[in-house]
């Protein structure tokens, strides 16, 4: 009857354990302040893809540009390798407000990349461009990519600003960027 006791002692400890180990435990103690910030944003157990961290620094800077000012810069993190940026800017050269909201993902290979982009569903979009030009990308690795493919899908009316949203599908390189504008004044 004394082996009773120390069977469930092994088997609590076991499952504490493995608790620990799967992550579903949380620690009572943070060196980092939470106030207005999403809680992927600022765990302390994530660790976010460097490249990715470097090139949505350098995407902000390339979109805060003479013609345009950035209203907003809201960063989500998804997971390690995924992050949403939702923006709004307001262009001076035509006087108008939009947002946009990004999906971008880098992956640990261009192939994986391009797997991925091809089996999203592009039914309604164009291939509008192989040629990258200038940017983010660019201004952070010093080259353009060797992989680029640029996807529109202009939905409603343009001219009516309250029917129409733009879609884009952009990889460059191991990074696929996913996003919706739309004008808003």
């Amino acid at each position: 009857m004394k082996l009773k006791p120390i069977v469930v002692i092994t088997v609590l400890s076991l499952v504490i354990a493995s608790l620990l180990i799967s992550g579903c435990t949380t620690s009572t103690t943070s060196t980092t302040s939470n106030t207005n910030q999403t809680p992927s944003a600022t765990s302390s157990t994530t660790t976010h893809d460097a490249f990715l961290e470097n090139y949505l620094a350098a995407y902000k800077n390339a979109t805060n540009t003479s013609n345009r000012h950035i209203k907003a810069w809201e960063l989500t993190w998804i997971n390690s390798t995924s992050a949403r940026v939702e923006w709004t800017a307001l262009n001076k050269t035509t006087n108008t407000t939009a947002n946009y909201v990004d999906t971008i993902s880098v992956f640990p290979k261009s192939e994986a990349a391009t797997q991925y982009l091809n089996a999203t569903n592009k039914t309604a979009y164009s291939l509008v461009s192989t040629q990258y030009q200038s940017g983010a990308y660019k201004d952070l690795t010093g080259h353009a990519p060797q992989i680029y493919e640029k996807y529109e899908w202009n939905e409603g009316d343009p001219s009516n600003i309250s029917a129409y949203t733009y879609h884009g599908i952009i990889q460059l390189d191991n990074i696929v960027f996913v996003t919706t504008g739309k004008i808003l004044s």
